[in-house]
């Protein structure tokens, strides 16, 4: 008797644990750093877009990592990553030229469109990565650390850092980006064949869903998500 008293105690105890494991995993937030996969057809949403929060910011979705030179490595964020699903990129810039906040730097090609990425920050264009744009599509599996576009050598570092956002506030920041495009494409695609029947039903939406939008579309996206006043 007392034996099976024991080996109960410890299935009970064993499924407690089971319980409490289960649990933790859905408080896991995945804007902790662990990079996505990504499979055709998926769906994204507030709670699901990658951000590391080691990098700055910028209003314009591209993301800053200072380096221990003083530079700048400069890359796209998750959202515009996931929103577009750029598989090539042709440069307005080259090494050696200076650049101001809100210059065009590169455009993404999306279909037959072309959406514009604007400089995040004054400074000289010191070095591209151009492995990264002879394979392009490569940025789709993770659009962080190694796949940087531009490196810049800042002008004014000490004041423009202040303006971008890093750390917990852009968590925040990015929620709040997903509800403007959510609202911003059921103005533009009353369809929901368009961007997917979730976006209409649980809030998610398509990746790639920009390669739906016509360039009249993708225009006023770049407008409100990418230009930097």
């Amino acid at each position: 008797m007392t034996a099976l008293l024991v080996l109960v105690f410890f299935v009970l105890i064993i499924s407690i644990n089971l319980i409490v494991t289960k649990v933790r995993e859905k408080k896991i937030s995945v804007f902790e750093e662990s990079a996505p996969a990504y499979t055709t057809g998926k769906v994204f949403n507030k709670e699901s877009i990658y951000v590391p929060q080691s990098y700055y910011y910028s209003k314009g979705h591209t993301w800053l990592e200072l380096k221990e030179n003083g530079k700048l490595n400069i890359g796209l964020d998750d959202f515009l990553n996931k929103v577009l699903k750029p598989s090539k990129a042709v440069l307005t810039c080259q090494v050696g030229q200076k650049v101001k906040t809100a210059e065009p730097i590169l455009e993404l090609i999306t279909s037959s469109s072309r959406v514009k990425i604007y400089a995040p920050i004054n400074g000289i264009i010191t070095a591209l990565n151009t492995q990264l744009f002879n394979n392009f599509s490569v940025i789709q599996s993770n659009p962080y650390k190694d796949n940087w576009l531009i490196e810049i050598e800042p002008a004014e570092l000490k004041t423009e850092l202040q303006s971008f956002k890093i750390g917990k506030e852009v968590v925040n920041w990015m929620k709040e980006e997903i509800s403007r495009f959510k609202d911003l494409l059921s103005h533009l695609t009353p369809k929901p064949s368009l961007v997917g029947a979730t976006l209409y039903d649980g809030g998610n939406i398509v990746e790639g869903v920009g390669l739906y939008l016509d360039d009249q579309s993708l225009k006023r996206f770049e407008e409100e998500f990418l230009k930097i006043s």
